[in-house]
């Protein structure tokens, strides 16, 4: 124990003074008399000044006594262990999908480095304070800062690591700034920091991690003490899982990859539910190292499936479960309104023979292809593409210009992606008038372009296709097939329904005006998962950020359900625990004090002094009283 102000024991004074006022105070022993008139003023004897008698020991002397002695103690500060010695633990946990591995006969990985952490904790000193980190693309602070280990333990206890391959570097940062004044960093993993000395594992290549991840040693603090409580595991995964849908047949298509991280053949089962019905059963062996795809049909409505992979000896479960969401057929309405027969054929050709789309009329079209001659009205749900000539005049024909190239092509427009234009002749060019961003030229002259100033989304093919080639080339129905998929992506809805963990959804939830509607329900956007709901904000296109956990989302706009997808866990790396491996570093350096002040001067020993303070006065009051 100590006194953090020692300073107060000066009260101790206080006892001496009671004494001596016990010593001299003068008392006399009740006289009992007949009547006060027989005491006469000459029968009176004065004793000048008081003298010292003998010290009466007296309930009331002992305790005023304590009470003066517990004063001067709770006034000094007493606190068990030293002032010094209270400690602010920074742990900076890995939280990669392989920290929640587990061997066949053991704890997981997550439980040994919440043992090692809780270990630790309950060897500081009195007083001291931790703080968490989880890492990850954005490092997590679950704990702190600086709390009390009894507040920070329910929060560990409930973390769950599922992240994909990342980089430690930002949660160490954010660790070492918490402890630059004064504080301890700890990091527990599952592999071993480059060039370690390990009792168990000895030493590794400068910049190589013991799963093969490139780290630089200079990236690794000196400050920072790093554990591994990794173990050498065989595991299978599912390393790649697609579902496709073929609208004309109503069926669809299942397409799983497993790979084996292991030394050793592994015999595995792969089982899809939907709901309690197994739609598919694969039973396989992979060699050491080994990999295999396999395809599987099933019939359309199932709405959801589930996917199980199961094999003896296996290391970890987040790469053995896939949620799988059925795509839904997109439907693209579309328009051919173009008055060359020819141009009609050309067009239709190519429409026919792309999937999920239908013709409809150029009122009722989210795609219209027409004339180039006369501009589109304003309708940002339609979409337009006009294929020359731009002028029907003879003297305009006649003066149009025939190219064959060199031509340069903007890739960065997706709807240019795939297109060379080599052999090509483009034929009919005339000069164009419109407001336009060229996405083709040849010299000054804008052969594909962009319509600008305008809120429909237009397209002009300066061509006429009765002196081109191009409808003959391979380069045609990849222009069209490109621009029938962009109308599709922008479309309203998700675009996607299956994502890797880690990958942005994008989806657009309405077009045009359509948002300022509902825009006073802008609050009832919400995006459920596992019971829990976090609102989204209400625009166009929707970007969510990167998903940390797996299983299947909904959007909700109200009572609405928006859409529906699934986040599955894909990562070979994190898949492959075949060089984790136990061991230590310690800290080569100390980040500063490792002691932090205490902001509560009265420890529980001041408290339990001030009660046991306040029944000493009260019983000398009680004693006084009685007397």
């Amino acid at each position: 124990m100590h006194f953090a102000n020692p300073w107060g024991l000066l009260a101790l004074l206080a006892l001496p003074t009671i004494l001596i006022i016990h010593l001299y105070h003068r008392r006399f022993p009740p006289l009992v008399v007949a009547g006060l008139h027989l005491w006469t003023s000459e029968t009176r004897q004065t004793i000048a000044g008081r003298r010292r008698e003998k010290l009466p020991v007296t309930a009331s002397l002992l305790l005023e006594l304590a009470a003066a002695f517990l004063l001067a103690v709770v006034l000094s500060e007493p606190h068990y262990a030293g002032l010094n010695d209270a400690v602010h633990l920074v742990a900076v946990l890995d939280s990669s999908a392989s920290m929640s591995a587990r061997p066949t006969a053991g704890m997981s990985f997550r439980d040994a480095a919440i043992g090692e952490f809780e270990k630790r904790a309950h060897g500081l000193p009195r007083g001291s304070v931790v703080t968490i980190i989880l890492s990850g693309n954005r490092p997590v602070m679950l704990a702190g800062p600086a709390v009390a280990w009894d507040d920070a333990k329910p929060l560990l206890q409930a973390w769950q690591p599922h992240s994909v391959r990342h980089s430690f570097e930002p949660a160490w940062d954010l660790g070492l700034q918490l402890v630059e004044k004064s504080g301890r960093l700890l990091f527990i993993t599952d592999q071993l920091p480059p060039q370690s000395q390990t009792r168990e594992e000895g030493k590794l290549a400068e910049g190589d991690s013991s799963d093969g991840t490139p780290i630089s040693r200079r990236s690794v603090p000196d400050q920072m003490e790093w554990v591994s409580v990794g173990r050498r595991l065989d595991n299978l995964a599912i390393s790649a899982a697609r579902w496709t849908f073929d609208a004309a047949t109503g069926k669809g298509q299942i397409f799983l990859r497993v790979q084996n991280h292991s030394r050793q053949p592994m015999k595995f089962q792969i089982i899809g539910r939907s709901a309690t019905t197994i739609v598919f059963r694969r039973d396989g062996q992979l060699t050491e190292l080994g990999a295999a795809s396999f395809e599987a049909e099933v019939p359309g409505g199932l709405g959801r499936l589930t996917v199980e992979l199961s094999a003896a000896d296996d290391g970890l479960a987040i790469d053995n479960h896939v949620e799988l969401i059925e795509p839904q057929a997109r439907m693209v309405t579309l328009a051919v309104s173009h008055p060359q027969p020819d141009t009609v054929r050309s067009i239709r050709r190519v429409l026919d023979a792309l999937p999920e789309v239908q013709m409809g009329d150029a009122a009722t079209a989210r795609l219209v292809f027409a004339a180039a001659g006369s501009l589109p009205e304003s309708n940002p749900v339609r979409w337009w593409a006009g294929i020359g000539p731009l002028s029907s005049e003879p003297a305009a024909l006649e003066a149009a210009k025939d190219l064959a190239g060199p031509y340069l092509i903007d890739k960065r427009q997706p709807l240019l992606e795939g297109v060379t234009l080599n052999g090509v002749v483009w034929g009919g060019v005339q000069p164009v008038e419109y407001d336009v961003t060229p996405l083709v030229s040849s010299g000054n002259l804008a052969l594909v372009s962009q319509l600008n100033g305008t809120r429909t989304i237009g397209f002009v093919f300066n061509i006429d296709l009765a002196r081109s080639n191009l409808a003959e080339s391979p380069d045609w129905p990849i222009l069209i097939s490109n621009l029938v998929e962009l109308r599709r992506e922008s479309l309203p809805g998700l675009a996607r329904w299956n994502y890797r963990l880690g990958e942005d959804v994008r989806f657009r939830l309405f077009e045009g005006d359509g948002g300022k509607e509902n825009s006073a329900a802008s609050d009832s956007l919400k995006l459920l998962h596992d019971g829990k709901s976090k609102p989204v904000a209400r625009i166009s296109l929707v970007e969510l950020p990167p998903l940390d956990e797996t299983g299947v989302y909904e959007i909700h706009d109200g009572q609405t359900v928006v859409g529906r997808f699934a986040v599955n866990f894909f990562d070979a790396e994190e898949s492959d625990l075949r060089n984790l491996v136990p061991g230590r570093r310690e800290a080569s350096t100390q980040a500063g004090k490792p002691s932090v002040s205490l902001e509560n001067p009265y420890s529980w020993v001041s408290l339990a002094l001030l009660l046991v303070l306040t029944g000493c006065v009260f019983g000398d009051w009680f004693v006084l009283k009685r007397g």
